[in-house]
């Protein structure tokens, strides 16, 4: 596997240690979160495709010693309902802690500089931008100040990159089996609302 490649096609990649292996997993988009979401919610009785489907999905690599479904008991669910849980918060909180932290990360000069360029470049978007090169990136800074008219100065402290910036695995987070309850998140699926984060989250909104 090598990991800088994966990184970078998947963005956000985690980390599931079992006692027999890893698995390196990625997270679902919105959309296919929902649909999955609604059809274990609506249709319990097709929870175990649904987790068959995530795993396929989902899981990058492993180093466990068996084929899925040669696995022990309740890894492929484990895994699944993990990738679940992480790919949408699951509740109000979850979504103002993440987008609290969200919000840090605009303080990086570096992220700085692509909103700007996106906004002298109408067409362009974040995901665009972060493909360029770092010498294209700065002569479209540079013709983005022309086209803004003003002069972009980037003075926070997070304009310097840490000094660890070059580490592939710093986006990688790690979980073991017991690092989430899974009873409790479980239980959670079956009764939440993956809606608007407007009220409480209710199965019975889930049509609305």
């Amino acid at each position: 596997m090598n990991f800088s490649e994966a990184l970078q096609k998947y963005k956000d990649l985690y980390l599931f240690h079992h006692l027999d292996g890893r698995v390196l997993f990625r997270l679902m988009d919105y959309a296919s979160y929902k649909s999955a979401r609604y059809v274990m919610l609506t249709y319990p009785n097709f929870k175990f495709d649904i987790e068959d489907e995530i795993w396929e999905k989902y899981v990058v690599e492993h180093t466990l010693p068996n084929a899925k479904d040669d696995l022990g008991a309740g890894i492929v669910t484990t895994v699944a309902q993990l990738i679940l849980y992480l790919s949408c918060p699951q509740s109000i909180d979850g979504i103002n802690e993440q987008l609290a932290e969200a919000r840090t990360l605009l303080s990086d000069a570096r992220e700085q500089a692509i909103i700007a360029v996106c906004e002298a470049f109408p067409t362009y978007t974040p995901e665009i931008v972060e493909k360029m090169s770092w010498q294209t990136i700065t002569r479209r800074l540079a013709q983005s100040e022309q086209i803004l008219k003003r002069e972009l100065a980037f003075q926070s402290p997070a304009s310097q990159p840490p000094s660890d910036s070059d580490r592939i695995f710093e986006r990688l987070e790690e979980f073991t089996d017991t690092a989430v309850d899974f009873s409790k998140v479980n239980n959670e699926l079956y009764n939440e609302e993956f809606g608007a984060p407007a009220g409480d989250f209710n199965l019975k909104n889930i049509r609305g």
